[in-house]
């Protein structure tokens, strides 16, 4: 079960509101039957885990898969060849090979050529899916953040269309939600154009060829996934004195940028800590979870795999995950103008990310 959402877009019994959408229900292949009240939940959107949601990109795929029927697990992978940037954590997103290599997916850029509505009847009377960008102001499951307050981009999958009854069942975040209205109208509808993403991104996902593999097939998919992103990963946990691993540029990074953080206040930090801790630790959370997940599948499968390895690196992971959260509390403090002592949360991010990442190296035959 997923929390149901109710929005205050008002009544949608206006034809401004129903002629964008058409006349007729659509849904994506599989949701023909979705409400908010028999979403699938993923475990990874477990109100418990320290950094749901993740990010909008990432919850729209772990909530995608679980609602087609598929398990998000196999493809967290990605999370192993994440990268500091220089000023952001990357921003953690499954390829879109992994997709397709694992279910079936293709996935690629959508070009919006008419009016986006006309664009999600289309693709949803084929049933296929839409990731699209539009502003979280008019999403009422972000009440008490954006909705309504604040104009920010995200990410959301409609999946279920009833243009008689205005209403709109959508992904976003950790779940489903329901939208219509003036807020369905602004968000994907004539609203669009005046809005404050004129022109969003958009992504298809074709569902033609999707599949569920057997459970031992997909494991095994997913471990040859995880080698390459590990193999591909900024030597993180391998030793390299002349790249020194991506946990310890972050910290490097915010113990320079602790001056600004009390200079700018608040609202900067949100920003920056969102780039920085905040992704740090939910790709280190994901990374536990794909390591729990291969290590299940190596104790049942034969392989060259090693399973107590994995768990260590999840550990690890694990650890990691909870000193981002800790260091983004103490960044908080001197946002707010006081004095924070960051070396036990900073050195404890780092110890964790670089321990797990070598213990994974180590278990999948990648190390020294």
């Amino acid at each position: 079960m997923t929390a149901v959402t109710v929005n205050h877009g008002g009544p949608a019994d206006t034809a401004s509101v129903r002629e964008p959408f058409g006349h007729e229900v659509l849904a994506v292949r599989g949701c023909e039957s979705l409400t908010v009240a028999n979403a699938p939940r993923s475990v990874l959107h477990d109100p418990a885990e320290p950094w749901s949601p993740t990010n909008c990109y990432m919850d729209v795929w772990i909530g995608l898969t679980a609602t087609l029927g598929l398990d998000p697990l196999p493809m967290l992978g990605a999370a192993f060849s994440a990268d500091f940037l220089g000023d952001q954590w990357e921003f953690l997103k499954p390829r879109q090979e992994d997709l397709e290599t694992l279910y079936g997916l293709t996935v690629g850029e959508y070009d919006t050529w008419r009016p986006l509505a006309e664009h999600v009847q289309l693709v949803m009377s084929r049933g296929d899916a839409l990731i699209v960008e539009v502003d979280a102001y008019h999403l009422p499951d972000t009440e008490g953040v954006s909705y309504g307050r604040a104009h920010t981009k995200t990410s959301i999958v409609p999946l279920r269309l009833d243009p008689v009854a205005g209403e709109l069942v959508y992904l976003h975040n950790d779940g489903v939600h329901v939208l219509h209205g003036e807020d369905l109208d602004n968000a994907l509808g004539t609203g669009v154009g005046s809005g404050w993403v004129p022109y969003p991104y958009v992504e298809l996902v074709r569902l033609d060829g999707i599949r569920s593999l057997a459970p031992e097939a997909l494991w095994q998919r997913a471990v040859e996934i995880a080698r390459g992103h590990v193999r591909r990963a900024p030597d993180a946990g391998a030793g390299n004195s002349a790249r020194p691993d991506p946990a310890d540029r972050l910290v490097a990074a915010i113990r320079e940028h602790v001056p600004v953080l009390a200079e700018r206040g608040m609202e900067y930090f949100h920003q920056y800590s969102f780039a920085t801790t905040r992704q740090a630790g939910l790709t280190s959370g994901l990374a536990a979870h794909a390591c729990r997940y291969l290590s299940r599948g190596a104790q049942e499968w034969p392989s060259d795999v090693d399973a107590e390895q994995l768990i260590e690196a999840a550990e690890q992971f694990d650890a990691a995950a909870g000193a981002a959260k800790a260091l983004q509390f103490k960044l908080a403090r001197a946002a707010s103008g006081r004095t924070p002592r960051i070396d036990s949360s900073a050195e404890a991010f780092v110890a964790g990310h670089t321990a797990g990442m070598r213990a994974v190296r180590e278990a999948l035959g990648l190390g020294e």
